[in-house]
């Protein structure tokens, strides 16, 4: 597994598959999914609006080729409500994902950190919890895991907090699996 922590904003962004955890108590989404909904002229905002999506765990959505992003597909995870949001409500939807990416034979992803900023969870602490649980959701596939391609894009103020918990996984899983890339 491949780790890139980046800047790089919605617009930038020229990969397979997108990733975004939203929360079925924020209306409209915020955060990098926010930016994401403004980039697609709302896209995300009117599915919740109409009442095809909702944001609880675990609900699952993919669109495929959304315009205005160079992505080939757009991965929606409900995550519940953001006052709710645990460690372990992190490390399953990391798990989810995983188990999704890879049906979908998806290596080349894109995550930004859900709620990063926002909500009572330290960000570190959330970094760690999330990709634990994508690693972990990898197990039953481990020869997947080199060939993925993770870029998690940050605000330049969140960069030292999402490397301290990229710092923590490592530190549980063992590096020998996976190779960090500085930021850009």
């Amino acid at each position: 597994m491949k780790i890139k922590i980046s800047q790089t904003p919605p617009e930038a962004l020229n990969h397979d598959t997108l990733i975004l955890g939203f929360f079925s108590d924020e209306r409209p989404p915020k955060g990098y999914c926010g930016l994401v909904d403004w980039r697609l002229n709302g896209l995300i905002s009117t599915e919740i609006a109409q009442g095809r999506i909702s944001g609880d765990f675990p609900e699952k959505l993919l669109y495929a080729f959304p315009k205005r992003i160079r992505i080939s597909r757009l991965l929606l995870f409900g995550l519940g409500s953001l006052s709710a949001l645990s460690h372990d409500r992190i490390y399953n939807t990391g798990y989810e994902m995983a188990q999704t990416v890879s049906g979908l034979r998806a290596n080349d992803l894109v995550l930004p950190v859900p709620a990063a900023g926002r909500g009572s969870l330290k960000l570190s602490g959330m970094v760690e919890a999330m990709l634990t649980g994508l690693f972990d959701g990898f197990a039953h596939k481990q020869e997947e895991l080199p060939a993925i391609h993770l870029e998690i894009p940050v605000r330049e103020d969140q960069a030292d907090e999402v490397s301290a918990g990229l710092d923590l996984f490592r530190q549980h899983t063992g590096a020998a699996r996976i190779e960090t890339m500085e930021l850009e």
